[in-house]
């Protein structure tokens, strides 16, 4: 004969009850009263303040949030918008000796230039512009004018490399002779 038992191995004298089944007696049994306590005032209290406290950090984040925009519009019904850039790789160009300059670059595109236009050729623009600038006299690129050199050869590599009329200006962003 099988014996009912629980997890833990020790058998039940009757079978478990069935949780779906309602006995008659348990209906017939007294129920307890709900419990109906009033909610104390200091706990309202306290909850109403906690949520204006919410309600105020709220407003505050978006008025910041809101000056922060207009802020920006400001800055660009001054200046203009912000300029599309195509950033090239980092290049490092050896002079005569030790010296070697290192240089980041910025392209600024034109109007409706896709950044990926002229990033598809960076690397023939990089190769480009180390044939040009290791050639260069270390003078002319330590010397007075030498972002002018330098830009000048960095607009020959992108037209020749990519096509006329990608970019508009170039940010030299660094620039070190070592």
């Amino acid at each position: 004969m099988a014996t009912n038992r629980t997890l833990h191995g020790t058998p039940y004298p009757a079978p478990p009850p069935d949780p779906l089944r309602r006995d008659p007696l348990d209906t017939l049994a007294p129920q307890p009263a709900p419990h109906s306590e009033a909610a104390h005032p200091a706990r309202t209290l306290i909850v109403v303040l906690v949520a204006l406290a919410t309600l105020a950090g709220l407003a505050y984040g978006g008025g910041v949030a809101v000056d922060r925009i207009m802020e920006q519009r400001r800055i660009e019904a001054r200046m203009g918008p912000k300029p599309r850039l195509a950033q090239l790789p980092a290049i490092e160009v050896p002079l005569g000796g030790l010296r070697a300059v290192e240089m980041q670059v910025s392209l600024v595109l034109a109007p409706k230039v896709e950044a990926d236009r002229v990033l598809r050729y960076q690397d023939r623009i990089a190769d480009r512009l180390f044939q040009t600038v290791s050639q260069a006299d270390t003078e002319t690129l330590t010397g007075t004018g030498s972002a002018d050199f330098l830009k000048a050869r960095i607009r020959d590599a992108v037209n020749r490399e990519a096509g006329t009329g990608l970019i508009r200006d170039i940010y030299i962003e660094r620039m070190v002779v070592k």
